[in-house]
């Protein structure tokens, strides 16, 4: 529960297992959130060119983990104190934060090696009771702003970047929803048609002959309502 007025920090937790069940130390909290990040969606693409043609639409092939990007803002000036919903300004009196010392704690979470799993750590990006993401570090940029007169520095700025993961329960159920390398079976309704059915399997149309034979069907334009229709693996 956080106290009223309270703002909530963002944090990273780093856990051992991809079903982020089991974490591992304390979690990093955030000593500003961030202004802004960016979401990164990507689909991967296939050219079926045919010979002697000079080109060929792109057509879908699958989709790639998202990414996400942010920045940390780690200050020891001074000038940065908790603020709250009551008091939202960030200039006042606060401790110290040392620099070194929180970037090398940002560090062990997310760049960490864990032996056990022969990888580094799996992360989860919360604020509040909100997860915001889920992924494993994919580069972090350090770059140091403000130095006191003997070098050492005063303010970074992390910029994270963040490829997304799925737990095995999760992607084990999607891939069994949608894999064209399985068996699956559907019922024929009334709003069906037998092409698009085709379509959504396997990603083309183009293997309904292939699907009507392995079901002994007569006639693909006539099938009974009701009629449980198998859709085999590619080969």
């Amino acid at each position: 529960m956080i106290p009223m007025g309270q703002i909530e920090k963002m944090r990273i937790q780093a856990y051992t297992d991809a079903t982020g069940t089991t974490a591992v130390g304390e979690a990093y909290t955030f000593q500003v959130n961030p202004a802004s990040y960016n979401y990164k969606y990507q689909l991967e693409q296939v050219e079926e060119k045919a010979p002697g043609s000079s080109g060929s639409p792109l057509k879908y092939y699958r989709q790639l983990p998202n990414e996400w990007e942010f920045e940390i803002l780690i200050d020891g000036t001074g000038v940065v104190k908790n603020a709250s919903a009551l008091d939202i300004s960030l200039i006042g009196k606060s401790q110290t934060l040392k620099v070194e010392d929180e970037v090398e704690k940002l560090k062990s979470i997310v760049l960490d090696y864990h032996g056990d799993i022969h990888r580094n750590q799996y992360l989860k990006i919360s604020w509040g009771e909100r997860q915001f993401f889920k992924g494993t570090l994919v580069s972090l940029d350090l770059n140091y702003k403000l130095f006191k007169p003997d070098g050492s520095p005063l303010r970074v700025i992390a910029k994270l970047r963040l490829k997304e993961w799925v737990d095995p329960e999760q992607r084990i159920r999607e891939e069994d929803a949608s894999s064209p390398d399985i068996t699956h079976q559907r019922t024929y309704s009334e709003s069906d048609r037998f092409d698009l059915m085709v379509n959504k399997i396997y990603n083309t149309p183009d293997y309904y002959l292939d699907v009507a034979k392995a079901n002994n069907l007569d006639s693909f334009r006539k099938i009974r309502v009701g009629r449980k229709i198998n859709f085999p693996p590619l080969k």
